[in-house]
This record gives C-alpha cells, structure tokens and sequence, in this order.
C-alpha cells in the first residue's frame, strides 16, 4: 500500500469504500459515523436538476433581455447550476450520511494536496496528448467556455476566471468524482470502474462533442487521484492546476487590455 493507501478498513462503515482519510480522521476523533444512504437516484437529481436550472436561467435572462452568454448574465448563467451540480450533493450528503467533508473527503492531508499537483500536471500534459489525436482526426477544437470568456472584459472577465480556476473545480469534482465515484462505489462497482465511469460522464456533461477525448483523460487522471487518495480534495487541487493556464490566460488579457 502506499502513504495514501494506507488507511484501516474500520475507517470507514461497511459497505461504502469511499473518503478513507476523511472517515479514519473521524472514527479516530470519536465521531460516530454511518453508512452514507445516499446513492444514484441522488446524483440524477443533481444533475438532471443542473440541466433544468440551466436551460431555466437561460430563457429567463433572455425573456428579460439579458444576454446569458456575455457580461452579468454570462456569470448567473455558468453559476447558477452549481445550485443543483454541488449543492444537492451536499445537502443528500447533510440529511442522509455524514456531511460533504467525511463522505466525499473534502479533508485536508498534505500527502493529497502534493498527489493533487502531480496529478494535475500529469492531466495537463496528458490532454495536450489527446488534443493533438483529436485535431489530427477532426480538426481544430477550441473551449465553448474559453471562446465566451475572451469576448468579455473588466470585472465580468476577472470573475469568470476566478471562478473557473478555483469555483468549478470544487463543484464539478464535489458532484463527479464525490457524489458518482461514491455513488458508483457504494453500487458494488470497483474504484477503478467507478473512477472511469465517472471521467466518462464528466466528459459527456460538458456537451462538446470534439473536446470528449480531452475531457475523458482529464476525468481518469482526477478519477485516479481520487481513487488513490481516497479524497475528492486531491482531484479538487488537480482540477484546479489543470484549469489554471486557461484562467491565467484570461487574466493576462485583462492586463493587457488595461495596459492599452
């Protein structure tokens, strides 16, 4: 076993092969935990539910003349399904296990947060590889989020990169490889299958055909963090350094605007 395999079994109740540092850092603190009964109905609600706000929000900012995909209304667009995507996670989390940080493993251990880094270099250079197949096989692709993103500017521009660089990873790694890969798991599912499993549909979520492969290898190298820590924290520090040269970019082009 290595450092972040090495947790015992009666850290965790039986039956879910979830968060093991989270619920070993909690048993042995004394607190009383339980098997978590949330499971796949709960995270077709969550994401069901994401597509609903989604598809809501946008009639409802056009009706009201607000364009979805540029200023103010851009960012109530791309936030406002994280209501559903992370919150339902985490109140199923609240009502029917042990909280979003034992369950999904939102705990903090230094070991994770160094195989979080490696991890997400690792998915960096691994989806330059995959990108490189895909534009050799079906031309040239490109981010829907990073084209809206370059058409903004000022605070619009600013928040949307911060919000790419630190708010989605903590949300779609909360509702893919917390609640699914858990979700998966506790369904009798290896870790390894619920990891790739998860990294599929996490690919498939961002509904941009071309992109698949690349989003599929990011989702398996966070997947495999995740499974090799046992904390969905180490695949929120991976997402976050895979995210930052596209947030980082854009945020260079807010200085350089302001330069001119």
């Amino acid at each position: 076993m290595t450092e972040f395999q090495d947790v015992p079994e009666i850290a965790q109740p039986l039956g879910y092969p979830g968060a093991t540092w989270a619920f070993y850092q909690a048993r042995t603190s004394g607190v009383r935990l339980r098997i978590p009964g949330w499971g796949m109905g709960d995270v077709l609600i969550s994401l069901l539910g994401t597509l609903t706000v989604a598809t809501v929000v946008s009639l409802g900012l056009s009706k009201s003349h607000i364009d979805p995909e540029h200023g103010w209304g851009l960012i109530v667009a791309f936030t406002s399904p994280w209501i559903l995507l992370a919150g339902w996670p985490c109140l199923a989390a609240a009502l029917k296990g042990n909280g979003a940080a034992i369950d999904f493993g939102l705990t903090i251990h230094r070991p994770h947060i160094r195989l979080g880094v490696f991890a997400g270099l690792a998915s960096l250079a691994l989806a330059s590889v995959a990108g490189y197949v895909t534009v050799h096989a079906f031309g040239p692709i490109s981010s829907s989020a990073g084209d809206l993103a370059m058409e903004q500017h000022g605070i619009v521009l600013v928040l949307f990169a911060m919000f790419a660089l630190i708010g989605a990873p903590f949300v779609e790694e909360i509702a893919f490889r917390g609640m699914l890969f858990g979700a998966l798991a506790k369904s009798q599912f290896t870790p390894l299958v619920a990891s790739l499993i998860s990294a599929g549909v996490f690919a498939l979520f961002h509904f941009e055909p071309k992109r698949f492969l690349v989003l599929f290898v990011i989702g398996v190298v966070l997947g495999e963090a995740r499974r090799r820590s046992g904390s969905t924290l180490t695949s929120v520090v991976a997402h976050m350094i895979n995210n930052a040269p596209g947030a980082i970019s854009l945020l260079g082009v807010q200085i350089a605007f302001f330069g001119h």
